[in-house]
């Protein structure tokens, strides 16, 4: 017998019907959409690099715009502000200021001490991906108040 070709006894037509390969197109549709997703969601997280120079560290990033960068990169006690883009990279300025360069330090140490296998929490993961978050306790009486409200339910 050949496909889409008609069976003498009931007349109908043989193979996929018209619903299945709807069906089928739209899982492939619903698969590509979410293999995108995925790949959007991975290009849109920060890039994190490892430098293993002890000497040489940058200390904070700025993203300026498409292909923009501005770097904070330190070498012993010394530091200099630089951009980057598609064109090169161009020495802004030196810092100075010794308190600004310590405290980038010490925040540095602190980053680097973390464990490295800890996954990070939930709000880590809403920062990394650009949501302003802000963690507030309620006060008693915002409890008082919702435990108010919970019991008219």
């Amino acid at each position: 017998m050949v496909f889409g070709e008609s069976t003498p006894a009931t007349g109908a037509i043989s193979g996929p019907s018209l619903w299945s390969i709807i069906r089928m197109l739209l899982v492939l549709a619903l698969v590509a959409a979410a293999i995108y997703g995925i790949v959007f969601l991975f290009r849109k997280g920060p890039k994190q690099t490892f430098n293993d120079d002890p000497f040489l560290k940058v200390l904070a990033n700025a993203h300026l715009g498409e292909n923009r960068y501005v770097h904070v990169v330190s070498v012993g006690s010394k530091a200099w502000l630089v951009g980057a883009s598609q064109g090169g990279v161009k020495l802004i300025g030196e810092i100075e200021d010794k308190e600004i360069i310590d405290a980038m330090l010490v925040e540095d140490s602190r980053k680097s001490e973390a464990p490295p296998g800890r996954f990070p929490d939930f709000m880590q993961l809403l920062r990394r991906f650009g949501v302003k978050t802000q963690l507030t306790l309620p006060g008693t009486d915002n409890i008082r108040k919702r435990r108010e409200r919970l019991k008219g339910l």
